[in-house]
């Protein structure tokens, strides 16, 4: 087992202490439905900044009802720029050699897979490709279905790490479904073949108060030695309803995982745009502060989904 619940490196959670200390941005949320489709949402920001895009601008890729587009000139005041996909969840963007790859999830005939588009302008988008599928045991359905998501890619050497979660458990008080394991696959290339690690790096755990229905997702950045993971968790509270919060995991390897007594460090709130659920983020560094991009849901099955914005200050050196 690659993580246990309560276990943490008291020299690393020494070092990085200060990246337990967020705060969310006053205008929060930022980015809301209330120029969109009836009954729509956002969910599961990926950034792309000013100094990696085509145009100087900041541009914002997100779920809904398919893959949306904002741009911005401050990273926080946003305009909706119009429908990417029909179809698509989850994107996480990689940038690399002038292109933009948007990677993201699918369902197809039942069938829930990881797969991928290239731009170089971010607004014109090549045909789909097949990236990730399920066949093990733990990356199917409760009715067997190959079922993989969440996205999350990064430059490991000269090869490719790719997170996702797989497999999923139904929410009980919701009806809907959230992502039980989070697995592992490497790839010398960009667009595989991917070979999967044989178990998951991450499990719910009864015994683990934050991740006792579900390991959720999870995204993974490289920082000076270490890997950070924000990890969002599905977990049974005791007000009896589920909820997600995102934790801050650390390795030194990218593979075993320690935990930390501060976790967790976004939490839902009981009430407002935070009152159920915390879920998906992407982390930018910007001027000394990283800018945590994430979604939150208001309720449990009449709920809307938000994007809002949490910084965190790097410590002087």
């Amino acid at each position: 087992m690659s993580f246990e619940h309560g276990k943490y490196d008291r020299h690393m959670l020494k070092e990085y202490i200060w990246l337990y200390e967020w705060r969310d941005h006053p205008k929060n949320p930022l980015i809301a439905i209330s120029s969109l489709r009836e009954r729509d949402w956002v969910a599961d920001p990926t950034v792309v900044l000013p100094s990696e895009s085509p145009d100087g601008s900041w541009h914002l890729f997100c779920s809904g009802r398919g893959i949306k587009h904002f741009t911005s000139n401050n990273g926080v005041e946003w305009t909706y720029r119009g429908l990417v996909l029909e179809r698509g969840y989850s994107p996480f963007i990689y940038h690399e050699k002038g292109l933009y790859w948007l990677f993201y999830q699918v369902t197809i005939k039942g069938e829930t897979f990881i797969v991928c588009r290239s731009s170089e302008d971010l607004e014109e988008w090549s045909e789909e490709i097949t990236i990730l599928t399920g066949e093990r045991d733990w990356e199917l359905g409760i009715r067997g279905e190959p079922y993989v998501r969440n996205p999350c890619i990064i430059k490991v050497g000269k090869g490719y790490w790719l997170y996702y979660s797989a497999g999923y458990i139904v929410l009980p008080d919701t009806g809907y479904e959230e992502p039980k394991y989070i697995g592992l696959a490497h790839a010398r290339d960009l667009l595989g073949p991917y070979e999967k690690l044989p178990r998951p790096i991450i499990t719910p755990n009864l015994k683990d108060e934050w991740r006792n229905l579900g390991a959720g997702a999870i995204k993974v950045y490289r920082f000076r030695d270490v890997f950070l993971g924000f990890n969002n968790g599905i977990y049974w509270g005791e007000d009896l309803h589920s909820h997600s919060a995102i934790h801050i995991l650390l390795s030194k390897d990218g593979v075993n995982w320690f935990d930390s007594p501060l976790n967790p460090v976004i939490s839902p709130t009981g009430s407002g745009w935070k009152k159920s659920f915390v879920y998906q983020l992407d982390v930018k560094l910007i001027d000394g502060e990283l800018w945590m991009y994430y979604n939150a849901r208001d309720d449990w099955v009449s709920g809307i989904e938000r994007i809002g914005l949490a910084i965190c200050s790097l410590p002087k050196i």
